[in-house]
């Protein structure tokens, strides 16, 4: 004891005492307590469970952990990277970009050449190639209907 004051002296302090305790009347009690479990196990008296929550829960746990992603993922990348955002915003001429290669797709080779060939934009087309690109984009019906109204 001398060895352990020398070596420890808050140690030795501590007096030696079990904290371990068994509540009042426990052993008392337990054969009744005992029984009454068994008799309401038996009985069929279980826990009320909401069996809907309990398939719902590893659902839920999923999709609370894939929007804690997002959220931890995007809205960082969003705020360190506005000019981004920006920039996609002034270019959203994507409905004139689509208008435009529709376009494109629909002239002839020899338009198509022309209009390269003069970058100002002033094509000169002949009737014939007026008629070849109302034939190659129109049905015939499509061109009725526009002639009757």
């Amino acid at each position: 004891m001398d060895e352990l004051k020398k070596i420890a002296p808050e140690l030795s302090k501590i007096k030696k005492e079990n904290p371990f305790r068994v509540p009042e009347n426990y052993f008392e009690d337990f054969s009744a307590r005992l029984h009454e479990r068994l008799e309401a196990e038996k009985a069929g008296v279980h826990r009320n469970q909401n069996r809907i929550i309990q398939f719902l829960k590893p659902a839920i746990g999923l999709a609370a952990g894939f929007a804690l992603i997002f959220t931890l993922s995007y809205w960082p990348l969003r705020i360190f990277t506005p000019n981004e955002q920006a920039k996609n915003l002034s270019t959203g001429n994507s409905e004139s970009e689509m208008l435009y290669a529709s376009w494109v797709e629909g002239i002839d080779e020899n338009s198509f050449y022309a209009m390269l060939d003069n970058p100002n934009g002033s094509v000169n087309f002949t009737d014939d190639d007026l008629a070849d690109f109302v034939n190659t984009n129109s049905s015939e019906y499509d061109i009725y209907s526009e002639t009757e109204n």
